[in-house]
């Protein structure tokens, strides 16, 4: 970071003593690795982050065995009709293209039998049990977390 830009944000944001956030642990029992959760509020919503499913749909491959079979001098024959760049050269969170279409969170619940998103957790890429425990299909492009895409964005 240059100088100049270090000495602004020190500025701006002066270091303090850890005990100083001991209120947000006290406000939400959490550990705060990740940040802290307020409290819910009666009308709390979540964006749920955009994913995406190609026109074949999900395939029986994970995407991690794709990538794999794709490092090692696999071509377009591997899942016959999905390009690799289609699937491995896109921004999170970002529409990946002209082939692959919006799939909503109630939508893939439905189709694979979970809730939403489970009662307890927070929704997240490991929202749905079914899919959660093994990689994902490569056929469907996992919500970004942190990543919100521009349509979401402008809405």
């Amino acid at each position: 970071m240059h100088e100049t830009a270090a000495a602004l944000a020190t500025a701006r944001w002066p270091l303090t003593a850890g005990r100083e956030a001991d209120w947000l642990r006290d406000l939400t029992s959490d550990d705060g690795i990740a940040g802290f959760m307020p409290p819910a509020l009666p009308d709390a919503v979540w964006v749920l982050h955009s994913m995406y499913e190609h026109e074949l749909g999900p395939t029986g491959m994970s995407y991690v065995e794709y990538e794999r079979r794709v490092l090692l001098g696999g071509g377009p024959e591997i899942v016959p009709g999905l390009d690799p760049a289609d699937v491995m050269h896109t921004v999170p969170g970002e529409h990946p293209g002209p082939h692959w279409r919006r799939l909503r969170w109630t939508e893939l619940a439905r189709r694979i039998g979970d809730p939403t998103v489970p009662e307890g957790r927070l929704p997240c890429h490991n929202s749905f049990p079914s899919i959660a425990p093994r990689p994902w299909p490569v056929g469907i492009q996992v919500p970004s977390e942190g990543t919100m895409d521009r349509a979401a964005w402008t809405a």
